[in-house]
């Protein structure tokens, strides 16, 4: 028997929307208190209560064949649990990490940032990875801004890391194992709901992590805000309206109906970085 699309979301993500939840199934879980409905304005959702127990529920109630879908390979696992491998929210458990470093003249990974543009390690390596006992560390959302960076000279070590439009969970995962853990984490992506989302995510694994916004983004609402940024974006059932770092441009995009591309702002300055 295939597991439903709802149940499926609910695993993968741990929140679903009450609207797309069978009844009947929604009802059981409640009475055995494995999931719970979370109300926000007229907004309803159905969240994991106890994720083990519907793990285990799911594994009884959907058997599939004679295999447990938990216990294989992400991919594998998603084919198992609802027939297609894109059906969880991240097809694999291991991803390509890339990014820049920008360190001292000697040091590998600056060596290889000068040489071939970009560093790149797996997911489950950063673990193992040899940096600096003092680095900052910057994000980025978009490929443009991330091939034009360039922290040549700056005074503490830089890592710039590439995480794409829709970041996958085990990169995002992956960014909280570094042995040396980075003195500062500034974040710059997209001034839209999605890339507000993605920056808030990040700070879930690195807390400490800052959102860039530049002096003049007032300004550059008003010149290059657009409405197609945001028009077929929705709010995701998580992002966190009161988030001290991203309630100015929350009210930006709100007071101007619309969003800004990062490619329109310029790359943080090295202060920025190092503040």
């Amino acid at each position: 028997m295939n597991l439903p699309s709802w149940l499926t979301t609910l695993v993968n993500r741990g929140v679903v929307a009450h609207s797309a939840a069978n009844p009947k199934i929604l009802a059981e879980l409640i009475t055995l208190g494995i999931v719970a409905i979370k109300t926000a304005g007229i907004r309803r959702t159905v969240v994991e209560a106890k994720p083990e127990q519907l793990r285990i529920w799911l594994d009884a109630r959907y058997p599939d064949h004679g295999r447990i879908p938990n216990a294989a390979r992400i991919r594998e696992g998603n084919i198992l649990r609802s027939g297609g491998s894109k059906a969880g929210s991240s097809a694999h458990g291991v991803l390509s990490f890339q990014f820049k470093w920008f360190g001292k003249e000697d040091d590998l990974w600056t060596q290889m940032t000068r040489t071939y543009g970009v560093a790149a390690v797996l997911t489950d390596r950063l673990a193992v990875l040899t940096l600096s006992a003092r680095w900052r560390l910057l994000t980025i959302e978009n490929w443009e801004p991330f091939f034009r960076a360039d922290y040549s000279g700056a005074p503490v070590p830089v890592m710039v890391a590439y995480l794409g439009g829709n970041a996958p969970g085990s990169v995002m995962d992956a960014l909280k194992t570094f042995p040396t853990p980075p003195v500062s984490v500034l974040h710059f992506g997209d001034y839209d709901w999605e890339g507000l989302y993605i920056f808030q995510r990040l700070q879930k694994v690195l807390p400490q992590a800052r959102l860039y916004i530049p002096d003049n983004i007032e300004t550059l609402f008003k010149q290059f805000g657009k409405l197609n940024l945001i028009e077929n974006q929705r709010r995701k059932a998580l992002f966190d309206e009161n988030n001290m770092e991203c309630l100015p441009v929350i009210k930006l995009i709100e007071q101007h109906n619309a969003g800004l591309e990062q490619e329109i702002v310029g790359l943080p300055g090295t202060a920025h970085i190092s503040s």
